[in-house]
């Protein structure tokens, strides 16, 4: 387990850099853990060695389910990276009051965004100040594009150099079941291939169907950051039994 310093957090490029060097890495999804119990699992994560916890904002329209949002965000009490992916009908609104709870990563759907590149600038702002003094730390949120199973790649190709990550999501938002599958493999051939016409080099994403299974396969994708909450929640183990079977962590 590589410990992230706080020259690693000192700037969005030297944390992109760390993701990069560092990879993968597991994004814990909090919703998957007990609600009444969200500090001693965020203690468990700490303890285990997690870098990211993964927040995830559903908000009853863009998708079935709905979730705590900014509050929960801000509330959590942790050293790991906000990882916070707005699942929601019109990312815009919602984008202001993340940053203020802290988000360090921040990934807006494609699909639910009139005016995609407005999102991005609202997200190109330091992270909202976090030590008790209020100290701002200036470094910038990474901002990232999630893309459902059936958005093609091209859709970014506009705004992919104002992004730091793209977010392939494996499951349509709101659902079970799902995974990284051949599509998905062949999705990221195509965002490599336009990203190295237009000279940048996103990080690469992972999110939905993980588990011991399917991690492997994310891996070898050439995923820097995969998310996964209910393999590393399970019942009968503890939290870190599940991320050693996850992925060796």
């Amino acid at each position: 387990m590589v410990e992230m310093t706080q020259e690693d957090r000192a700037s969005r490029e030297t944390l992109v850099q760390w993701l990069r060097k560092n990879s993968p890495q597991v994004s814990v999804g909090l919703l998957a853990a007990d609600a009444m119990a969200y500090g001693a699992a965020i203690k468990s994560l700490e303890e285990a060695g997690v870098a990211l916890l993964h927040f995830d904002v559903m908000d009853g329209v863009f998708c079935p389910l709905m979730t705590a949002g900014a509050g929960l965000v801000k509330a959590a009490d942790t050293t790991m990276l906000k990882d916070v992916h707005l699942m929601v009908s019109d990312p815009l609104t919602q984008i202001p009051a993340h940053l203020l709870a802290g988000a360090d990563i921040v990934h807006v759907h494609a699909e639910g965004m009139t005016h995609l590149h407005r999102a991005l600038v609202a997200l190109d702002v330091p992270v909202a100040p976090s030590d008790k003094n209020g100290n701002p730390s200036g470094r910038k949120v990474i901002r990232s594009v999630a893309l459902n199973p059936a958005t093609p790649v091209q859709y970014l190709k506009p705004v992919l150099g104002k992004l730091e990550m793209v977010t392939f999501v494996a499951v349509d938002p709101g659902w079970g079941g799902g995974g990284p599958d051949k599509a998905l493999a062949s999705k990221i051939a195509d965002l490599r291939a336009m990203a190295q016409e237009q000279n940048v080099d996103p990080l690469i994403a992972i999110d939905g169907g993980i588990n011991a299974r399917t991690y492997p396969v994310a891996r070898d994708m050439g995923a820097h950051i995969i998310v996964s909450g209910s393999a590393v929640f399970a019942a009968g183990s503890s939290i870190a039994s599940n991320l050693e079977k996850l992925s060796g962590l």
